[in-house]
Formats: C-alpha cells, sequence, structure tokens
C-alpha cells in the first residue's frame, strides 16, 4: 500500500530550546490545557482524570524544576488518574516517568531526580470517601449491564453521569488545601520510572524459536515469553498493508 503523508512533520519535531536546553524554567500546561488534553487521551474526564489532573498540577507548582525529564511520578492504583497525571506532569508509560506501584491508595508520588525532593499527594478523607462511593455505584452499573438489562443499565448510566459531574463541579471549586494532604516524602526516586533496561532493547538476541530479537534479559533458555507459554497469543494470519 502506497502511504503519502498529508502534513508536514518537522514543525511537530521538538526543538532543543523546547526539549528544555533553552533558559528558565520548563512550562508545563496549565489546568485548563491539562484538562482539554485528558479527553483526548482518556476518552472523557471523569471523577479520577480530575483529581488525577490536580495532583499533577499542584505537584509541578511545588517541586523545584528546571527540566522536564527530572520529574517522575508514581500513581498508587491502577485507575484513571494516570492519564490525568499524565496530561498536566506530562510524564507517560512511554517515557518510563510515570509508574503504576500497586498499593491500592488513592494517592501519587512526584519526585525531581535533580534535587532529590519527593511528594506525596493524597485526597483529603472526605473527598476520598467521596470518589469511593461513587465508584461503588460505577461498579453496580457494571455488574446490571453484564446481565444484559440495556434499559436498565442505561436508566442508572444517565443518573451516574449526573451524580460524576457534580462531584466534578464541586471539587473544581475546591482549593487544593480542601482537595489534597500533601507530604514531604523520602523515597528511592528510582522506583518512580521505569530503568533503561526495560525501555529499550539493551542486550538483543534472537529467540530460539521464532527468530525475533528480543531483550536477553527476557529469555528463558532462548526461548521468549510468547514462545515459551508465559503470555498465551496465536497467531492467525498476517494483514497486508
Amino acid at each position: 500500500m502506497n502511504y503519502t503523508p498529508d502534513f508536514e512533520i518537522e514543525d511537530l519535531l521538538p526543538s532543543m530550546k523546547k526539549r528544555g536546553l533553552g533558559k528558565g524554567a520548563p512550562r508545563y500546561p496549565s489546568l485548563r490545557e491539562a484538562l482539554e488534553t485528558v479527553p483526548k487521551v482518556h476518552g472523557h474526564i471523569c471523577t479520577a482524570s480530575y483529581l488525577g489532573t490536580r495532583m499533577g498540577h499542584l505537584a509541578v507548582r511545588l517541586l523545584t524544576l528546571k527540566r522536564k525529564r527530572d520529574l517522575v511520578a508514581a500513581v498508587e492504583i491502577l485507575t484513571c488518574a494516570a492519564d490525568g497525571i499524565a496530561a498536566a506532569t506530562q510524564c507517560s508509560f512511554g517515557s518510563g516517568r510515570l509508574v503504576f506501584l500497586d498499593h491500592g491508595k488513592f494517592a501519587a508520588i512526584f519526585g525531581n531526580l535533580a534535587t532529590g525532593e519527593a511528594l506525596r499527594i493524597k485526597c483529603t478523607p472526605g473527598v476520598d470517601e467521596e470518589h469511593i462511593a461513587y465508584g461503588r455505584q460505577l461498579e453496580r452499573f457494571y455488574r446490571i449491564y453484564a446481565k444484559g438489562d440495556l434499559e436498565k443499565a442505561m436508566a442508572e448510566r444517565k443518573r451516574l453521569q449526573e451524580v460524576e459531574r457534580e462531584l466534578i463541579l464541586k471539587w473544581h471549586g475546591m482549593s487544593d488545601s480542601e482537595l489534597f494532604i500533601v507530604t514531604r516524602v523520602e523515597v528511592d526516586l528510582s522506583k518512580l520510572m521505569y530503568p533503561l533496561e526495560v525501555q529499550y532493547i539493551a542486550l538483543p538476541q534472537r529467540c530460539s524459536v521464532c527468530d525475533e530479537l528480543t531483550e536477553a534479559s527476557r529469555l528463558k533458555n532462548g526461548v521468549c515469553r510468547l514462545c515459551s507459554g508465559d503470555f498465551e497469543i496465536i497467531e492467525l494470519e498476517k494483514v497486508e498493508i
């Protein structure tokens, strides 16, 4: 298939100045800009992505950052908050500077690699309880929908959308100190970012079964995880593109 791009890529590529080599502190998105980004990557602004955006926006204002790549972040629960944090901090899973810590707490840790400074941000008890109560209602919706009662599910979804809207409007009128508790912490900042050996194929070695180049540390007896059955996948057919 012939490919002809319909736009010029050069203007989208970062200049040296944009990469943080210019003068002055790095510029992060305003809260509005960050929230406008959230639907583009998350699909919509929900309760968790809103709180995550506020957390990230607060963190970049409290930490003294001279380069964007010095900021690392970790979210302590697998939730929509991660997309909000990414929008506000420009840390991402792909950059290796946003990681998931499976603590089961609606909280996040932010660190400055240059200074070692780190902050943990969590919701105030009232906000935490409001969010948990909404989550329980959302879980009930998914259970109803899974049972196939579409009419009942859609009525419940409409109600939940209004509950979610009211919560976000309420929180948006609250100050950072009313929403969050911020604690200065000591933490190994390397745990807030994925190591380079995870992000790149540093030691390439071919799998003895599929012959694909694989990071050597991910091979077991010369066989990759896909071929060993650690991750089940069945190739059906090659797609022509």
